[in-house]
C-alpha cells in the first residue's frame, strides 16, 4: 500500500501529480511547522499497533499487522515524524530533530462494529491527555465537535473512493484527567465483565470518542497484485461467479471492481445498485433489480452492488427477494461489509444448493473462510490468520486459478474414478461368489479363501489404482488456456448415477466373463477347487491390471511400476506360497503356470471382457467426442509427427468440435453460476 493524496484543515494535497509525499506545499508546511499538519502526523505516527524495529545503522524500519498502518507510519517518517520507539507503556517520536514522548495510557483496538481505533497518550513534556482517533468517515466524521465544517473533508472522501483510494480520517481531542480517570474507571470495568463484554467495552469507547477535531483525510492506494486481473477472467470464463465482499466504500470497490475485470466496462454490461436513504427505497431498489435480472439475464453481463446497512435491511425484510437475485446474478459487490455479513451471504449461497468458495487474508475473513464450502487463506503481510482457519492456503490471489482449473480439476477427476473404481472391484469379486454359489447348489462354499480375498482387496487391487494420482487427462497448460472445461467437472460428467451405473454393469459384465470362462476351461474332473479358485483369482488380476491401464490418460514411471510392478508381484507371492508343502495351495501355480491353456484362459478372459468397452470408447470418441476428448485429440496432434499440413488440419478440426462442445456447455448452464466470494481489497492485492 502506498500513501498518496490527503487533505488537511480543508487543504488537499497530492492534487497536481497524484504523490502528497512529493507535494511542494505539503513539504513547506511540514518544514514551518504548521501546528495542524503536525497534529495530523502526530496522528498518523501514534494511532496503530506499528512497532518500530531499529537496524545497526540506526534507521528504523516498521512490523505492522496491518498494510494501511505501515502506509501510514512511513508517511509520516517520509514527512520527518518518525517514530522511534515503542514499548507496551510508552512510544517516542522525532519530529525535525526533536524528540517527544508519550506515555501510551490506554488502546482502543479496532474492530468491525466501530469501525475505527483510537489511543489515549500522555505527553511527556505537557502532561496533557490526548485521544487519538482513525477510522471510516461514516465512523470518525459524525463525531466531529458541534459546529465544526466537515464538507471539505466529505469531498475529499467521495473524490479519492473515486479515483480507488482507501480513505481513512484522523481526529483528536483534549481530555481532562478527572474525566480520563472516570472513563478508565469505566473501561476496566467493562473489559472485566464477563456478561457482553464486547458490548460494554464498545458503548465505554463510544462515550470517549466524542467532540473530535477532525484533522483530515488519508488517502492510500492499495494496488492490485499481479495476474489479478487474468485470474477473474479465467474464473468467470470456467463458470464461476466471482463476489466481491468488502469493507471498502461503494465507490472505491466499484473502481477495484473495474480494475481487476470483476465488472465491465462495455455496452452490454451493466451495474444496479441497491440503496436509498429509507428501508422503503432500499426495497423497491431491490424488486426493481430483480426484475432488470430476470428480463435481461442472458443478453447482458450483469452485476449489482450494495452496502452493509442495505444488507441488513434486505435480510430482514426481503430475504427471499435478495436471494433469487443473487442466483441469478454472475457478480455482486458488497461493500461496508462486517465479517458476520459476508458469513451470513455464504450461508445464504449455500443454503440455496450453491458451492461456494471463500478466500481472504485477514482477519476480518476468518467467518467467511469458515463458512464456505471451500477456504482459502491468502497467507502474506495480513497475518496467518486467514491462512490457518482455510482448507487451503495460497501465497498471492493468482495461485487460484491453478488451484481450481489445474488441482481442483484432477482432483475431481481422480476423485471420480477412485471411488466408482472401488466399487467396481468389489462388486467384481461378489458377483463371481454369487454365481459360484449358484453353481454350487447354494452350498455355502466360497470359491475364494479368505487369504485370497483379503489380499486382493488390500494388496492386489488397492496398489495399482493409487497411480491415478498422477494421472492428467489433459496438460495444465491445456486447463489454463481452456478454463471452459471446468463447466466437464462441476456439471458432474465423470462422477453420477449414470457413471455409476456404467461400472456397475461392467463389474457384472466382468464376472460373468471371469466365472464362464473359468469353468468352462477348468470345471472337469480333474481340475482341483484351489485350481478353480486361482484360475478365477489370476482373471480378476489381470483385468484390474488392463482397467487400470486403460483408464489412465497419462503415463509416469511411479504409475507403470505400480501396475506391473503389482501384477508381477502376484505371481511372486504365489509361486512362493505354492511352495510351502503346508498349504492347501501346495503346488497349484507352479502347475498352473506350466499349462499352456492358463495362459490361453487369461489372454481370453481379458480380451473378451476389454474388448467391448474399448470399442464402445472408441465409438463414442469418434462420434460423440465431449470436450476432453477433442482437447486431447488437439495435444496428440500438435506433437504428432505427421507433415504439418495435416496436423494443422486435425487441429483446425478438433478446435472447430471443441468450439460447439464448449457453446454447449454454457447453454446448458445458462445464466446461473457457481459463485466463488473473495474480499477485494485484502485477496485481489
Amino acid at each position: 500500500m502506498i500513501f498518496k493524496r490527503c487533505c488537511i484543515s480543508n487543504t488537499m494535497y497530492g492534487n497536481d501529480n497524484g504523490d502528497a509525499l512529493q507535494d511542494a506545499r505539503l513539504q513547506n508546511a511540514v518544514s514551518s511547522n504548521d501546528p495542524d499538519v503536525i497534529k495530523f502526523l502526530m496522528v498518523m505516527a501514534l494511532c496503530n499497533t506499528v512497532v518500530p524495529i531499529k537496524s545497526d545503522d540506526d534507521t528504523v524500519s516498521y512490523k505492522a499487522q496491518s498494510q494501511d498502518e505501515e502506509a501510514l507510519v512511513n508517511a509520516a517518517l517520509n514527512l520527518n515524524m518518525v517514530l522511534i520507539s515503542k514499548d507496551s507503556s510508552t512510544a517516542e517520536v522525532c519530529f525535525n530533530g526533536s524528540k517527544f514522548r508519550y506515555e501510551l495510557l490506554e488502546i482502543l483496538e479496532f474492530t468491525s462494529d466501530r469501525k475505527r481505533m483510537s489511543v489515549v497518550v500522555k505527553e511527556g513534556q505537557t502532561g496533557k491527555i490526548l485521544l487519538l482517533s482513525k477510522g471510516a468517515d461514516e465512523a470518525i466524521l459524525p463525531r466531529a465537535y458541534p459546529g465544526q465544517q466537515i464538507q471539505r473533508y466529505l469531498e475529499a472522501v467521495e473524490m479519492y473512493s473515486q479515483l480507488g483510494l482507501r480513505t481513512l480520517c484522523l481526529g483528536w481531542r483534549d481530555l481532562e484527567e478527572d474525566e480520563y480517570k472516570e472513563w478508565s474507571k469505566n473501561f476496566q470495568e467493562a473489559s472485566c465483565s464477563l456478561d457482553n463484554r464486547e458490548s460494554k467495552i464498545a458503548e465505554v469507547c463510544h462515550s470517549l470518542e466524542r467532540d473530535l477535531h477532525i484533522l483530515g483525510v488519508t488517502a492510500i492506494e492499495d494496488r492490485l497484485q499481479d495476474g489479478v486481473p487474468e485470474t477473474i477472467k479465467l474464473l468467470r470464463n470456467a463458470g464461476i461467479n466471482v463476489w466481491m465482499l468488502t469493507g471498502d466504500k461503494q465507490n472505491t470497490a466499484i473502481q477495484i471492481g473495474l480494475l481487476c475485470n470483476l465488472i465491465s466496462s462495455e455496452p452490454n454490461s451493466q451495474l444496479l445498485s441497491i440503496s436509498g436513504k429509507t428501508e422503503e427505497d432500499i426495497l423497491r431498489s431491490l424488486e426493481r433489480a430483480l426484475l432488470i435480472t430476470k428480463n435481461t439475464c442472458e443478453t447482458k453481463d450483469l452485476a449489482f452492488v450494495l452496502d452493509g446497512w442495505a444488507l441488513e435491511i434486505i435480510l430482514k425484510h426481503s430475504k427471499e427477494s435478495f436471494t433469487r437475485l443473487a442466483m441469478l446474478s454472475r457478480t455482486a459487490i458488497c461493500c461496508r461489509m462486517t465479517p458476520l455479513q459476508k458469513a451470513q451471504l455464504v450461508a445464504i449461497l449455500k443454503s440455496v444448493g450453491y458451492l461456494t468458495l471463500a478466500i481472504g487474508d485477514g482477519g476480518n475473513d476468518v467467518r467467511m473462510i469458515q463458512e464456505a464450502n471451500i477456504g482459502v487463506g491468502i497467507s502474506g503481510r495480513e497475518g496467518l490468520q486467514a491462512a490457518r482457519a482455510a482448507d487451503y492456503s495460497i501465497g498471492k490471489f493468482k495461485f487460484l486459478k491453478r488451484l481450481i482449473l489445474v488441482h481442483g480439476r484432477y482432483s475431481y477427476n481422480r476423485t471420480a474414478f477412485i471411488s466408482q473404481y472401488s466399487f467396481y472391484k468389489s462388486l467384481l469379486i461378489c458377483f463371481i461368489q454369487i454365481l459360484f454359489a449358484f453353481f454350487s447348489g447354494l452350498s455355502g462354499t466360497s470359491l475364494f479363501n479368505s487369504v485370497s480375498l483379503m489380499a486382493y482387496n488390500v494388496f492386489y487391487t488397492s496398489l495399482p489404482v493409487m497411480t491415478i494420482i498422477f494421472d492428467k487427462d489433459i496438460s495444465e497448460a491445456t486447463a489454463l488456456q481452456y478454463p471452459q472445461i471446468l463447466l466437464h467437472s462441476q456439471a458432474g460428467r465423470l462422477l453420477n448415477p449414470t457413471t455409476f451405473c456404467g461400472w456397475f454393469g461392467r463389474s457384472l459384465y466382468h464376472a460373468l466373463v471371469v466365472f464362464f470362462i473359468t469353468i468352462c476351461a477348468y470345471a472337469d474332473e480333474k481340475s482341483e477347487m484351489q485350481e478353480l479358485s486361482m484360475v478365477a483369482l489370476s482373471g480378476c488380476i489381470w483385468l484390474q491390471a488392463f482397467v487400470v491401464t486403460t483408464d489412465t490418460n497419462s503415463f509416469t514411471y511411479p504409475q507403470i511400476a505400480l501396475i506391473w510392478g503389482n501384477f508381477v508381484a502376484f505371481y511372486m507371492i504365489n509361486l512362493i506360497l505354492s511352495a510351502i508343502p503346508s498349504l492347501e495351495m501346495y503346488t497349484i501355480m507352479f502347475r498352473l503356470c506350466g499349462q499352456p491353456s492358463y495362459w490361453i484362459t487369461m489372454a481370453l478372459t481379458v480380451s473378451v471382457a476389454m474388448g467391448p468397452v474399448m470399442a464402445f470408447r472408441y465409438f463414442r470418441n469418434l462420434y460423440w467426442p465431449s470436450a476432453i476428448n477433442i482437447l486431447q485429440q488437439i495435444e496428440q496432434s500438435n506433437g504428432s509427427t505427421q507433415p504439418s499440413r495435416n496436423v494443422e488440419s486435425a487441429v483446425k478440426s478438433a478446435r472447430t468440435n471443441l468450439t460447439n462442445v464448449l457453446a454447449g456447455l454454457h447453454r446448458n448452464r445458462g445464466c446461473n453460476y457457481q459463485p466463488l466470494l473473495s474480499d477485494s481489497t485484502e485477496t485481489t492485492r
